[in-house]
């Protein structure tokens, strides 16, 4: 079975600029198809965010690189009419992340219906038991390895 993931951008820097070793498995999935990583305009654009800290030391080559490596192993997914930041298109009463700029990755997960969102991000993992009954998965890192080492579908 394909796994659709949507990845959050920590995660999305430690498999496109980090090169985490770690993450091999999840790059051989990617590659032959297996794994299909879902994306967004918006997603896209807080990568190309991210990439610019001063912190990460990344020249422009290597920023550029990594983009274009993004936009060619993730495929773009459809969104509702009048989906933009902030205006999300979420049933009412949908959870909201206590770091607002990770409601992006809900939403994205929630309109793609992608089989789960991966991250690092405490302030999301935090949310797996609310999310998991609106039927929704976020996995940290070592449970996506996990079910990709098992073998097994998600």
């Amino acid at each position: 079975m394909v796994m659709q993931l949507i990845l959050d951008t920590n995660v999305v820097i430690d498999w496109l600029v980090f090169n985490d070793p770690y993450l091999q498995p999840f790059r051989d999935r990617v590659a032959t198809g297996e794994v299909i990583v879902l994306s967004h305009e918006l997603a896209l654009a807080e990568f190309e965010r991210v990439l610019g800290y001063p912190e990460l030391k990344l020249v422009i080559e290597r920023r550029v690189d990594a983009l274009a490596r993004y936009r060619a192993q993730s495929r773009v997914t459809a969104m509702p009419e009048g989906f933009a930041l902030g205006a999300w298109q979420l049933p009412a009463g949908f959870p909201s992340c206590r770091d607002r700029d990770d409601d992006l990755f809900l939403s994205l997960t929630h309109h793609s219906q992608a089989s789960a969102l991966v991250t690092r991000d405490k302030a999301l993992l935090k949310m797996r038991k609310r999310m998991r009954k609106r039927g929704m998965a976020i996995w940290d890192v070592p449970h996506l390895m996990a079910v990709i080492d098992s073998g097994r579908s998600p």
